[in-house]
C-alpha cells in the first residue's frame, strides 16, 4: 500500500480548489479578503519552523521580529530592538524601554497603540504573523488563529539539542520564556479583553500539540483547517 505524503496531498487538493474557484464568476458584491494566519507558540514547540513551511506552501510572507522595526518607524523613533523584551517582559519594563527609545514619557498603552496599528496594516494583505498577541488585535476579523504548544520536556529536548545546552538548563529556559510570553500578553491586553490568556483555547481556531506531530504534519493540518474554514480563496499553493 502506497502512503501519500499528507502535505503533498493537501497541496494538490487546495491547488485544485483554487483552480476551480478561479474559473467561477464572482458576484459583484463579493469582496476578496486577505488571507491572514496568526501563530502563537510555546518556546521550543516548532512554531517558527511551521510558520516558514506554511509561508512556502502558501507563498505569503512571515512577519516576526520585523514587526518591532515597523513599530519603531510608526512611532517615529530610531531603530530599536525588542527581541528579548516585547513578548518576554513585564508591563513596567516594556513601558520603560519604550520611554528610552522614544525620548518622551510613554506608557505601555503607547506601545500597544503603535503595535495594533502595525498589525492591522499588515493584515490588509496576505501574510503570517507570529506572536505579539496578533490573534487578539485582529479579533473579529476573518483571520485564522493558530496556537502551537508542546510539553516542557519535549520542547526542552529540542532547545537543548539546538543550542547544545544541558537539558535542565533548557527546561528552565522553556519555562521562563513561556511564562514571560504569557505575562506580556496579559499585561498588554487584559484591560481590553476579559479573557486573553494564551491558555484559553477558544481564543484560537486550531491548537496543535507538536509533541508527536512533525512540523510538516502540523503544516498540513493548518492548511486543511484553513480550507475548511473557507479562508483559502484567492491564493494558490506553491510547489514544495
Amino acid at each position: 500500500m502506497t502512503i501519500i505524503d499528507p502535505l503533498t496531498y493537501l497541496k494538490t487538493v487546495l491547488a485544485r480548489d483554487f483552480e476551480e474557484k478561479s474559473h467561477a464568476h464572482r458576484r459583484p458584491q463579493e469582496e476578496p479578503h486577505s488571507v491572514v494566519v496568526t501563530i502563537s507558540r510555546d518556546y521550543g514547540a516548532l512554531g517558527e519552523v511551521i510558520a516558514e513551511k506554511l509561508s512556502k506552501s502558501l507563498g505569503i510572507p512571515v512577519y516576526d521580529k520585523e514587526i518591532l522595526d515597523m513599530v519603531a518607524q510608526h512611532a517615529k523613533t530610531d531603530k530599536f530592538n525588542f527581541e528579548t523584551h516585547d513578548e518576554q517582559s513585564s508591563a513596567g519594563l516594556s513601558a520603560y524601554l519604550y520611554s528610552l527609545v522614544s525620548g518622551n514619557p510613554a506608557t505601555l498603552h503607547d506601545y500597544r497603540r503603535h503595535l495594533c496599528h502595525v498589525v492591522t496594516e499588515l493584515s490588509r494583505k496576505n501574510c503570517i504573523i507570529i506572536g505579539r498577541g496578533a490573534h487578539l488585535i485582529l479579533s473579529g476579523k476573518p483571520i485564522f488563529r493558530v496556537r502551537i504548544v508542546g510539553s516542557k520536556v519535549v520542547c526542552a529536548h529540542r532547545i537543548a539539542e539546538e543550542f547544545d545546552m544541558p537539558l535542565m538548563q533548557a527546561e528552565h529556559k522553556v519555562f521562563e520564556i513561556n511564562n514571560k510570553r504569557h505575562k506580556a500578553v496579559i499585561d498588554l491586553y487584559n484591560d481590553r479583553i476579559e479573557h486573553c490568556s494564551l491558555e484559553l483555547a477558544k481564543n484560537f481556531d486550531l491548537v496543535i500539540n507538536t509533541d508527536h506531530i512533525s512540523a510538516d504534519g502540523a503544516t498540513a493540518l493548518i492548511l486543511l483547517a484553513v480550507r475548511e474554514a473557507g479562508l483559502f480563496k484567492e491564493i494558490p499553493l506553491c510547489n514544495p
